[in-house]
């Protein structure tokens, strides 16, 4: 599996695993040692008014806690004044050889003190804070920690969120967990096993019966992930279309045209009339209307002796426009996303659970497209985002990638070593137990158990013990989008008709004029020079209608891509 064109596990996750590649630390059985503590509280050594049990207790993902009782001597006491102190814990153990090691178990602050006036005892209970300090960072700083993915689209918009919140979301996205070292670091730490382990607990190193095993119940391990992506857009289409209209009596161009229209004068369109018949057709005018006008007045046009007059400068025997019909159109592309196990692919043994995603791309420019000026040409536009599509797949992906490796380690195996024989374990590390069971995997939770009065410093180790079937995994690359294409459509207009009244027949051809038809296209009026027979006068009008735009091109366009990765998740040892 993939992330961020690297293979899944590659490598340590935002600062990973500490010491991988380095030599197991082999703890054995038959060592004696003597331990004591100290207890640091603001600053302060109080390990002498220490009594009864120090707990620590640190799991990935959680805030590390701690508890442990003060004896406070005579005098006033402001349990109030304890809250917020921070508070530091060391481990100090001696061996037989005489050899001290100290480690830091704890790092935190008092949380919630309780006095106890009878008997003088302060109970201090301890967090290092996980959360409040997260949510005190910026969104870069969670950023720069946390890694992973995330998309507005996917999660709640940020203004006014918790910090802590958009850090969760992020860590959804990656196989790794956000904790404190014992020392207060926040750290990132992956949650696959190194290939060597960090620390090997050999034969009689645990304590008797403390061996526990916690199998995940089928029903629970998620083996295949479905997700529903619906990502929706419009899409602004211009649709520019070409006409043309002819007086029937203009049969050349230019003057010559205008001579053989001037043998048989007529009405003629203005260009308002034109304007206007665009305007009423639900299109716009592109650019101007061409073609030829009516000639002003001149001398001689025809070199027949004959002059003409004429005032009005908008009146046309040929002429050509453009039109624009614009509009939106919704797209809707629609994604099915399986990922899925070797066992999520037999439909027997398959565990299911799924998730479904829906945004939209807005912007003003759609409101406004209808109504603003057209381009010169057709064209179509979609208002979309690609970065917004692929932070969105990604996020998804990832966080479906996330859930099947968290289902795949929910088998934990704990047991109790002396504390003396843990120093050094971290939740970063991954433990091997070779005693009375053998097992393998990233350390899931430490607890400590430190009892003054009765001398004994005992330590409870999980390990997160993964198993998914192996295997080789897809490349989790993020799917193209479906075709959402369509045909042109077409651009020119058939040449407009004319229809011209006034006369019983054509004065040219002597056919008979048919009688007025108001459905026809195109230029209506009427002959100059009228039969004295009563012959119908046709309205003088200009008339276009729009080519009709075919459903498939308004109504909302659905397009659908199905895409499946085989996720191989290791298997971590672990023999009964």
């Amino acid at each position: 599996m993939l992330i961020n064109g690297a293979p899944l596990n590659s490598g340590p996750l935002a600062g990973g695993i500490v010491g991988q590649g380095a030599e197991p630390v082999y703890v054995v059985a038959g060592q004696a040692f003597t331990w004591r503590v100290r207890l640091m509280v603001g600053g302060e050594d109080l390990t002498d008014q220490l009594t009864g049990v120090i707990d620590v207790d640190r799991e990935e993902g959680a805030a590390g806690v701690a508890g442990f009782s003060l004896w406070l001597p005579p005098g006033p006491v402001v349990p109030m004044d304890w809250e917020g102190k921070s508070v530091t814990i060391d481990y100090i153990s001696r061996d037989r050889n005489g050899q001290i090691t100290e480690q830091r178990l704890y790092t935190g602050r008092m949380e919630l003190p309780t006095w106890s006036p009878a008997s003088r005892l302060l109970a201090c209970d301890c967090s290092d804070g996980l959360q409040q300090r997260i949510e005190a960072m910026s969104l870069q700083a969670v950023d720069a920690l946390i890694g992973g993915y995330w998309s507005a689209d996917v999660f709640e918009a940020l203004d006014g969120r918790s910090r802590w919140d958009y850090a969760s979301e992020r860590l959804s996205t990656i196989p790794a967990s956000l904790d404190c070292s014992p020392s207060g670091d926040l750290r990132v730490t992956s949650w696959f096993a190194a290939t060597s382990p960090h620390f090997v607990f050999g034969e009689g190193t645990t304590l008797d019966g403390s061996l526990q095993i916690d199998l995940a119940p089928h029903s629970s391990v998620v083996n295949y992930v479905e997700i529903e992506l619906s990502y929706r857009y419009s899409r602004l289409w211009q649709h520019n279309t070409q006409w043309s209209w002819s007086h029937p009596e203009y049969g050349s161009s230019g003057i010559q045209g205008f001579c053989q229209w001037r043998v048989w004068t007529s009405d003629l369109p203005t260009t308002d009339m034109i304007e206007s018949a665009v305007s009423s057709s639900g299109a716009q005018l592109v650019g101007r209307v061409g073609g030829f006008k009516l000639p002003l007045t001149m001398p001689n046009p025809c070199g027949d002796g004959q002059a003409w007059i004429n005032t009005f400068d908008n009146l046309w025997l040929s002429a050509t426009f453009a039109t624009a019909q614009r509009w939106v159109q919704t797209v809707t592309e629609k994604y099915t996303l399986t990922l899925m196990t070797p066992a999520g692919e037999v439909e027997a043994t398959r565990v299911v659970e799924r998730d479904s995603v829906s945004f939209e791309i807005e912007s003003d420019r759609v409101d406004e497209w209808e109504d603003s000026k057209p381009a010169p040409s057709s064209t179509i536009e979609d208002v979309n985002d690609e970065a917004r599509r692929q932070a969105a797949l990604a996020c998804v992906l990832n966080q479906a990638l996330t859930r099947l490796i968290d289902a795949h380690r929910s088998t934990t195996v704990s047991f109790e070593v002396p504390t003396d024989m843990a120093l050094g374990v971290d939740l970063l590390h991954t433990l091997q137990l070779d005693d009375k069971m053998k097992a393998k995997g990233k350390c899931r939770r430490i607890q400590h158990r430190l009892d003054i009065a009765a001398g004994t410093a005992i330590t409870t180790l999980s390990i997160a013990v993964m198993h998914g079937g192996g295997g080789n995994s897809d490349p989790l690359t993020i799917p193209a989008g479906p075709d959402t294409s369509l045909p042109p459509l077409s651009a020119t207009g058939a040449p407009l008709p004319t229809q011209l009244g006034g006369r019983i027949r054509h004065p040219v051809t002597g056919l008979t004029i048919p009688p007025y038809d108001d459905e026809r296209l195109g230029f209506s009026g009427n002959w100059d020079a009228a039969d004295d027979l009563g012959a119908e006068r046709f309205p003088r009008r200009f008339d276009i209608e729009t080519i009709e735009i075919p459903a498939e091109y308004r109504d909302e366009l659905v397009a659908e891509r199905s895409a499946s990765w085989l996720v191989g998740i290791p298997n971590d040892q672990l023999e009964l």
